[in-house]
């Protein structure tokens, strides 16, 4: 990648589509050649689906547009990221603060889907569970009984 600083250019010319949380969506945008970032609300939260390399040279840029994504989000950010053929520690970082943004802001952030380069950066900073989409709680026992086992 070059060492030019990053441009964000909207890929579509249409106004984006409201978001969950009254805010517009950001357009869908190209952060740099090859590295395209699409948005949809999804119920109460927006959908990112990012194509191409992540790494210093556009993590800023991608970093704008995901913050204006989460910042519309009613309940949070869903990111697809299977279509990431690389990714660096910029981009790790950029997901680390994002999901720290989430948290300060009762939302959440998810890594719905990741490449393998994605994966495999996740599993080795051991983060993967961090950027795991939140299941529902398990529900309690209806008659109130212990169902522990006892240490023997």
């Amino acid at each position: 990648m070059s060492g030019k600083p990053p441009v964000v250019r909207s890929a579509a010319p249409t106004a984006p589509p409201p978001g969950p949380a009254g805010g517009r969506l950001p357009a869908d945008a190209r952060i740099a050649d090859g590295l395209l970032v699409r948005f949809a609300a999804d119920g109460d939260r927006v959908r990112a689906t990012v194509r191409g390399e992540i790494d210093l040279d556009v993590a800023d840029g991608l970093g704008e547009v995901l913050g204006r994504a989460l910042r519309a989000s009613r309940t949070g950010l869903d990111v697809d990221l299977a279509a990431v053929t690389f990714c660096d520690s910029a981009g790790l970082n950029l997901l680390l603060a994002l999901r720290d943004t989430a948290h300060r802001t009762d939302r959440t952030l998810a890594v719905t889907a990741a490449g393998t380069r994605v994966e495999r950066l996740l599993a080795i900073t051991e983060t993967t569970d961090l950027f795991t989409p939140e299941t529902a709680p398990d529900p309690t026992p209806g008659d109130g009984r212990d169902t522990t086992t006892p240490d023997l």
